[in-house]
């Protein structure tokens, strides 16, 4: 098991398909930081909704991969936004940014560099 992201529960989860799993990391690599900006502008304009729907859009997206920091990350900012707590969502923002990155990163080997609209 990969310490970012679970390969062999991944690849269970996407019926073997490593295909899949390969189109799955380009969305990962397009839509995440769509909508880590999404939060980030959330965070600007105070708009808690905006904040725990992108959040909760993320938790999704990096559970397909079994990233549990990334989960993790996306979830507790989700239930900060949703408590509209204002305080820990700026740190809440910053570790759902560097679990992100890093789980684009530890991805990086598996995928194929191309976009489905190229």
């Amino acid at each position: 098991m990969n310490s970012v992201f679970d390969y062999e529960a991944t690849l269970r989860r996407m019926g073997q398909d490593r295909q899949l799993f390969r189109e799955m990391i380009v969305l990962l690599r397009e839509d995440g930081p769509r909508r880590v900006s999404e939060v980030v502008n959330g965070l600007a304009e105070r708009n808690a909704p905006r904040i725990r729907h992108a959040s909760h859009s993320l938790k999704g997206l990096t559970a397909n991969f079994s990233a549990a920091r990334a989960v993790g990350a996306a979830a507790r900012l989700e239930h900060l936004a949703r408590e509209a707590h204002w305080p820990e969502i700026e740190t809440a923002v910053a570790d759902l940014e560097d679990a992100l990155a890093e789980l684009i990163a530890s991805l990086e080997p598996y995928g194929d560099h191309t976009s489905p609209s190229a």
